[in-house]
């Protein structure tokens, strides 16, 4: 198992190269790079990523685009627009592969229309994801499908349903703490559907406030069972990779960011 921090701890006060620099003065050496713009997937930029990302002695584990530029549309039935959609898709496995990253965390199709129960046709969606997949493995990549609270993936069966209709060994999942808490359930529920396909977690901590919500907070600050967490991973054979991600406004500076690293580093890696 190894310990990470994703960039998008520092979204959007820092572009990514300023991000992996950041954590190089941090000691951090696995990183998910949270791709923020279109421009970012370019090979020229990622040429120049690349030579940061070595200066700062970090291995890329992961790469996480900004969803809503153009996941959607790669299960959309529109054909052009699915073709464009899949010309942005490479060109991030194509950053992906150059930096060296073992994992593309997706979110998928956003649930739009919130009013509306969402009714999945799951026989579809697996139609669409399984090339998704096999397109990543192409590359050396895995394909890891996030459970998010405004997307597709947001219930924890939502695996356990689509997978009979699989036939690609390259797909995998990414929990996020944060999302399973918005979405009304309890984060750990998500790992024991997963199984043996959860392959990242995105680490935060949250609290239940009737004013506000769910309000993500730094971990072992707030509400979340963290043993329960940790001895479901265990129950599950985890072995992948605990990602810190967390927003800029939930630390004060980065001291305290890395001080938090250091605390998830040490609890997880025994």
């Amino acid at each position: 198992m190894i310990t990470g921090m994703s960039t998008a701890c520092f979204f959007p006060d820092l572009y990514i190269e300023q991000a992996v620099k950041q954590m190089g003065k941090m000691g951090i050496d696995n990183i998910e790079v949270f791709f923020s713009t279109l421009s970012e997937y370019k090979p020229e930029f990622i040429k120049e990523f690349k030579k940061r990302v070595d200066d700062s002695a970090a291995s890329v584990y992961s790469v996480h685009p900004l969803s809503l530029q153009f996941e959607p549309q790669l299960f959309s039935s529109h054909k052009r627009s699915r073709r464009d959609s899949l010309d942005i898709y490479e060109q991030v496995l194509q950053a992906g592969a150059q930096l060296g990253a073992k994992l593309y965390v997706m979110h998928g199709p956003a649930h739009v229309k919130r009013a509306c129960p969402l009714n999945l046709n799951y026989e579809y969606v697996a139609h669409r994801v399984n090339p998704l997949a096999q397109m990543a493995k192409s590359y050396g990549i895995k394909l890891s499908w996030e459970n998010v609270h405004w997307c597709w993936y947001a219930q924890p069966d939502f695996s356990r349903k689509l997978e009979p209709f699989l036939d690609t060994d390259n797909l995998y999942y990414t929990l996020d703490i944060k999302q399973a808490a918005q979405a009304g359930f309890d984060p750990v529920l998500f790992v024991n559907q997963m199984g043996n396909r959860l392959a990242n977690v995105h680490v935060c901590d949250y609290s239940v406030t009737q004013e506000a919500g769910i309000v993500p907070m730094l971990p072992f600050r707030g509400e979340m069972d963290f043993d329960a967490l940790r001895s479901a991973l265990a129950k599950n054979s985890f072995d992948d990779a605990i990602m810190l991600e967390v927003y800029s406004s939930n630390y004060k500076d980065y001291d305290e960011l890395r001080q938090t690293y250091s605390e998830v580093s040490d609890y997880f890696i025994v």
